[in-house]
């Protein structure tokens, strides 16, 4: 009972910028996820058909709001059997624990903010969870393991960036298993590997299985090279390759040199020159540019996942509806919720009152976040827990991983990295509260 209860508390504290909002918060992506889901017919620049797919399952055709309670319930389960594995000392213990972290999360991290935006980014930290899970605790039973699995695949699936990115972490994973690094009581390799890698494969299969249904083909990316490129606009590097290449090539971007897009955002959605190339052209164009300037395009990436990691100010969506940021939400809400329609119009985001705070919250965010890192590394140079250890460790590999791929394929965005700059506080708090733990039992 005490774990349920604890776990309901945790759901309420992980919505309350929701609850304050007076409804989940949106951003200008949400809408094309909602229309897709509810018609099954992508829209341009094409998004992750599974998320859209889990917002059509979870709000019941009747409120978002059973969408934001789902994601903040898929978080408190993961957090739960994250902090069992974790903290040292008795399961009552470890429950106390795991609801002050969570409040504590709640009060001065990222976390709420995403729990309650209606996108797939509260699902990033979500895969580093679950997939840390799988691949150390030799102690969940068959059906923790299932569920996490699926919750895995449905994380993974959620939004194009993280199946990369959870490539590149369980590759990362095999490696240190590869060069003889194994954590006493973790699974064997060859199980902990199938656990990781049926997920991302089912992943995967599933994304492109919801493309084909909606005649897209069956592919992972619809959108093939159109992020990347509009990247490659941002740094400057397919401007010079298209004004150094033209003469010789009849790209349909060359007749519009002097007009050509200076940002990732202008490319994407306000200059024609996306809606006149074929994607094929974009893709010539894209490896032609990174094949013509190898250095300067890793000069850039490294650049580029540099400042991701240091580029998470939370409420990225608040800023951007403040800066009245292109979107169909209200058409499409109205649409397909008209129920909510009322409390969205009403929402303290639509009338602009969430600025202050959203301005007073990024700056305490960001304190705990670097606080976090340093009070981290402190106890992890002592050497004292090494389960622990080995989750700190992880978790800023995965924050590469996760800065480096969003930079190098997207761009520097404030919410790529907001969504798992939660896992340093996370991780804090489960250091402290294993220090208490086994001081209690040294004690007793």
């Amino acid at each position: 009972m005490r774990p349920l209860v604890f776990g309901a508390m945790s759901v309420c504290a992980f919505l309350w910028v929701a609850l304050y909002n007076g409804y989940p918060t949106v951003y200008p992506d949400t809408s094309g996820y909602l229309y897709t889901g509810a018609f099954h017919i992508a829209l341009p620049p094409y998004r992750s058909p599974v998320y859209s797919s889990f917002m059509a399952i979870t709000t019941f055709g009747a409120s978002a709001w059973f969408t934001v309670a789902v994601q903040a319930m898929v978080v408190t389960a993961v957090l739960y059997e994250t902090c069992k594995y974790l903290i040292v000392g008795e399961s009552k213990y470890r429950d106390y624990c795991m609801l002050a972290i969570a409040g504590v999360l709640a009060a001065v991290t990222s976390l709420p903010w995403e729990a309650s935006l209606l996108m797939p980014d509260v699902f990033a930290g979500v895969v580093f969870l679950s997939a840390f899970l799988l691949a150390f605790n030799s102690r969940l039973h068959l059906a923790e393991r299932m569920w996490l699995a699926i919750i895995l695949t449905i994380s993974v699936g959620s939004h194009m960036s993280l199946l990369p990115i959870a490539v590149l972490f369980v590759a990362a994973l095999a490696i240190r298993r590869i060069i003889g690094w194994r954590q006493p009581g973790a699974p064997p390799a060859k199980s902990m590997l199938a656990w990781l890698l049926v997920p991302l494969i089912a992943a995967g299969l599933w994304t492109a299985t919801l493309n084909r249904g909606m005649g897209l083909g069956f592919r992972l990316s619809v959108s093939g090279n159109e992020f990347l490129l509009g990247r490659l606009f941002g740094d400057g590097l397919a401007s010079d390759f298209l004004h150094e290449n033209c003469p010789r090539k009849s790209f349909v971007a060359c007749q519009d040199l002097a007009n050509l897009p200076t940002t990732t955002e202008q490319f994407l959605f306000w200059n024609p020159l996306l809606g006149e190339m074929s994607g094929d052209e974009i893709g010539e164009v894209a490896r032609g540019t990174i094949a013509a300037y190898p250095l300067r395009f890793i000069g850039s990436s490294l650049v580029g996942t540099t400042r991701q990691l240091a580029t998470f100010r939370t409420g990225q969506e608040v800023r951007d509806y403040a800066l009245n940021a292109p979107n169909w939400n209200a058409h499409d809400i109205k649409l397909i919720l008209p129920r909510d329609f009322p409390a969205f119009s009403n929402s303290r985001l639509i009338r602009g009152q969430l600025v202050p705070l959203v301005n007073t919250v990024t700056v305490i965010d960001a304190a705990a976040f670097w606080l976090s890192a340093v009070g981290c590394l402190v106890l992890a140079c002592s050497k004292r827990l090494e389960r622990l250890n080995l989750f700190f460790y992880s978790a800023i590999v995965f924050l590469v991983i996760n800065a480096a791929v969003c930079a190098t394929l997207a761009g520097v965005y404030d919410r790529y990295q907001s969504r798992v700059a939660w896992i340093l506080p996370l991780c804090l708090g489960c250091y402290v509260c294993s220090l208490l733990g086994a001081r209690k039992h040294a004690n007793s």
